[in-house]
């Protein structure tokens, strides 16, 4: 039982890759004064609403929760979702070195919690490396696997989807993010996603083929003996 119980938490320890990964945008995190202003007319008619900075922090949890929760009801989509999330980063990351964009910023009025909290994102984050959006990519990965799963698990497919939505829908209203950027991160998240599960099932069908070829060697090897 003891070694049943470290074997099953074992693909637990691939999310370091992902921990390891994110820590890369620390890096690239600066400003080099040329940066695009991405936003448009849209942009400019919604509103900045400080209270969506809830969900928008919230993402840390939904994002490291889901996986673990994966990693242990659906080791298939955990594998296929983490590949998705780091290789999605890496493109991010590659676009934000060779063309970085920005989000003008408003003004926070007022001393409440949510204003502060606004204000801690703000001072953490540069206002740059916005297009595409890694909250949006991430997230719509993870909207991506429930809706894979949503014949089984609808509680889940419903929960998952409405917070993604929060959470995308808060880095407008935080001005974190333009419409672009939130367009980039679905389309960058549909990308790799269908990407890597193309690359999972590959393998999985190589391995599959590779492992009846060594039977039916063994069968025939056996009948001449």
């Amino acid at each position: 039982m003891k070694n049943n119980t470290l074997f099953s938490f074992h693909p637990l320890c691939y999310l370091l890759l992902l921990v390891v990964t994110s820590s890369i945008y620390s890096i690239i995190n600066q400003s080099t004064g040329h940066a695009v202003d991405v936003t448009t007319l849209i942009d400019g008619e919604i509103p900045f609403i400080k209270e969506f900075v809830v969900p928008y922090l919230l993402w840390y949890p939904y994002i490291y929760g889901l996986m673990i929760y994966y990693c242990f009801v659906d080791r298939k989509h955990y594998f296929v979702a983490l590949g998705s999330l780091i290789s999605g980063k890496l493109i991010c990351f590659i676009v934000y070195c060779f063309w970085q964009t920005t989000v003008p910023r408003p003004e926070v009025v007022g001393n409440d919690i949510f204003a502060n909290l606004v204000r801690l994102v703000y001072s953490h984050d540069q206002p740059v490396n916005c297009l595409p959006s890694i909250h949006v990519l991430t997230t719509f990965i993870m909207m991506i696997v429930v809706y894979k799963r949503k014949d089984q698990h609808k509680w889940e497919f419903a929960s998952v989807t409405a917070f993604g939505t929060l959470i995308i829908l808060s880095t407008l209203f935080t001005k974190q993010h333009a419409v672009l950027d939130v367009l980039a991160g679905i389309l960058l998240a549909c990308g790799v996603y269908v990407s890597i599960q193309y690359m999972f099932q590959a393998l999985s069908a190589y391995q599959i083929n590779h492992y009846a070829g060594r039977q039916i060697k063994k069968e025939i090897k056996n009948t001449d003996l």
